[in-house]
């Protein structure tokens, strides 16, 4: 699979982080051998982030995210003269590994279609804002930054990843090569990265994709994260920030997989005036 498609985001990010940390252990069977990206043997952080960096569709540093493995690898048959029955192939593909790989137990009653394609038990919000920035700069200034802000998050809601997308001109900012950091509430072990997604239209899309390192969960408000702008148009325009719908949306997740939006997620604009002008 290309890096990017879909079924694999940061759910699977997640379920193989609280694994490395001895949290929730992956049972053994496909989805602890779909967690073993680089074939080590071992989960570690080296599988986590080369997940992470298949969602965000970087080409390097993924090791075997998103290729299939076949069990058995090839069947021979020699000789056939009629229907061959039980060829059946036990198949995974390395990289998912959250439980939407495979049925719950009992199944899930509710279900919310996440970016990528794949489906995540839903809970109901408990987080009341996520926003956009809404800022205006001078456009002859280079390395600006904006936040993403958010309402009050209660820690005892379990909050230790989250993930969305959202577009953006690019005829009037670019993104630095790392275009988002880790800041304010998400200012300690936590990793918050970034991607502008391949294209070739002037509306670009960044996804962002974060998670606890040591699972202690997001608890506070104000600063999410922070974006870092690289320019902006010297012709004095502007441009939407805007959350993309589902499956893409914005949404957080918590120490058990379950996906929850938050109540209101808000887009921004940023304006980047001509030189000498208010």
């Amino acid at each position: 699979l290309a890096p990017g498609s879909a079924g694999i985001n940061t759910l699977d990010v997640v379920a193989a982080q609280r694994h490395f940390l001895g949290i929730v252990l992956i049972p053994p069977g496909c989805r602890l051998t779909a967690a073993d990206v680089n074939g080590d043997a071992t989960i570690s952080t080296i599988d986590v982030i080369a997940i992470q960096r298949f969602f965000l569709s970087l080409p390097t540093g993924i090791a075997n995210v998103g290729k299939y493995q076949f069990n058995p690898v090839s069947r021979i048959y020699p000789g056939v003269t009629g229907d061959q029955t039980n060829q059946n192939y036990d198949t995974l593909i390395f990289g998912d590994v959250a439980p939407a790989f495979a049925d719950r137990a009992g199944g899930a009653p509710q279900n919310i279609a996440v970016a990528s394609g794949t489906i995540a038990p839903e809970v109901p919000a408990t987080v009341a804002t996520v926003a956009l920035p809404d800022i205006s700069f001078d456009s002859s200034k280079t390395g600006f930054i904006a936040a993403v802000t958010t309402s009050v998050i209660d820690p005892r809601n379990n909050l230790v990843g989250f993930q969305g997308d959202f577009s953006f001109d690019s005829r009037v900012i670019t993104f630095e090569s790392e275009p988002v950091r880790k800041a304010g509430v998400t200012g300690g072990n936590w990793n918050v990265s970034g991607n502008v997604l391949p294209g070739s239209g002037p509306i670009r899309t960044l996804r962002v994709s974060a998670y606890s390192e040591d699972f202690s969960p997001l608890s506070g408000g104000g600063t999410l994260f922070e974006l870092r702008l690289a320019r902006g148009s010297k012709g004095g325009r502007s441009t939407q920030l805007i959350w993309a719908p589902a499956p893409d949306q914005f949404f957080f997740i918590d120490a058990d997989l379950n996906a929850q939006k938050p109540r209101n997620a808000v887009s921004g604009n940023v304006l980047a005036r001509a030189a000498g002008k208010k």
